[in-house]
């Protein structure tokens, strides 16, 4: 696979400020892609007039931009939107609030062009505010279906060594066309949250690899002000860890663990608040239990590993380590961070 191999999809929404930031990272990759295709969720800010003036800068380094704009109906389909019109054998996926190293695409595409078995790569994602501490260096996953960035808050060295994963942040995924052509892409009844440890187990259930690789270097532009999650944030992030577990575990495993993700739910819905969008997202669970299944038996009917091999990937603990407590992410980064209101961004 060579750079100008790969297409680029940038999703935003209303991330007209941070945009420049992420185009011009990708400007400066030592092996540039053939195009950036920006996908927006209908934004109400400059996103389209920004993307515009950018065309000719990323022309002039043999970079072609697109601009597409869409109904909100949230980055998984975006990302699919993007993908599908792509004619390259790779597609990098990058959200409007990082900035890859220069050579994040060169050392993601080595490790695609050294194994034909590898479907996706992600790298070393530190914090833009603290590049000497990690934001995650891959996924992890408990059995339940709970989802957490790998190695947050540890220092940036110790992440030294390329390795497999279960699934890796999407803020900068570069994966095979082929690979997200066999699994369909990502899940639209996601809208936002847990589609990226979705599309891993899919991949890997697919027979497909995914890793991490060191070199690649990814500064996510967070800040140290943490914003609380939105209801609306919840209600997704609920709904759709059960539709992974439900749909991505074989029949014993699930069996095994559904029960228990289940009542994790429920307990978490009367116990912890908001309770609402927690409620809210049980009862579109049953609603859509028919989708659900439906998706099952395709996932299923396709698969090429069984879960030993997905638990042997999976972390063994069933919960992080640090709750989020209501926040949008974890205070990895700094002891007392500012708290803000609620935050619905995606």
């Amino acid at each position: 696979m060579t750079a100008s191999d790969v297409t680029v999809v940038v999703p935003t929404f209303n991330r007209g400020r941070d945009l420049p930031a992420t185009l011009a990272a990708l400007a400066a990759q030592t092996r540039r892609p053939r195009a950036v295709v920006v996908v927006d969720n209908s934004s109400t800010d400059d996103t389209r007039a920004v993307v515009g003036g950018w065309g000719p800068a990323l022309a002039a380094v043999g970079i072609a931009l697109h601009y597409r704009c869409k109904a909100p109906e949230g980055p998984a389909a975006a990302r699919n939107l993007g993908w599908r019109e792509a004619d390259t054998a790779a597609v990098a996926f990058v959200d409007s609030d990082v900035s890859l190293d220069p050579g994040w695409l060169a050392a993601c595409g080595a490790a695609l062009d050294a194994d034909q078995d590898v479907g996706a790569v992600g790298g070393k994602v530190v914090y833009a505010h603290r590049p000497d501490l990690l934001n995650g260096y891959g996924g992890a996953l408990g059995p339940l279906g709970l989802a957490w960035d790998a190695l947050e808050g540890e220092p940036a060295t110790a992440a030294t060594r390329a390795r497999d994963v279960l699934w890796t942040n999407c803020s900068a995924l570069l994966v095979r066309r082929k690979a997200l052509a066999e699994i369909d892409g990502f899940d639209e009844a996601f809208f936002y949250g847990y589609e990226d440890s979705d599309l891993g187990w899919r991949l890997t259930l697919g027979g497909w690899r995914v890793r991490v690789v060191p070199e690649a270097v990814v500064h996510h532009r967070v800040g140290s002000a943490i914003g609380r999650a939105a209801e609306t944030i919840v209600f997704h992030a609920a709904k759709n860890r059960l539709r992974s577990v439900l749909v991505n575990w074989g029949a014993a495993r699930l069996l095994r663990h559904g029960p228990p993700a289940l009542a994790y739910s429920l307990a978490d819905a009367v116990l912890r608040a908001p309770r609402g969008p927690k409620l809210r997202a049980l009862l579109w669970t049953l609603r859509h239990l028919p989708d659900t299944l439906a998706r099952r038996r395709m996932v299923q009917a396709s698969r090429r590993v069984d879960d030993r091999g997905i638990r042997a990937l999976m972390d063994r603990r069933a919960f992080p380590k640090r709750r989020l407590g209501g926040l949008r992410r974890r205070a990895a980064d700094v002891a007392a961070p500012p708290i803000l209101g609620a935050d619905d961004r995606v």
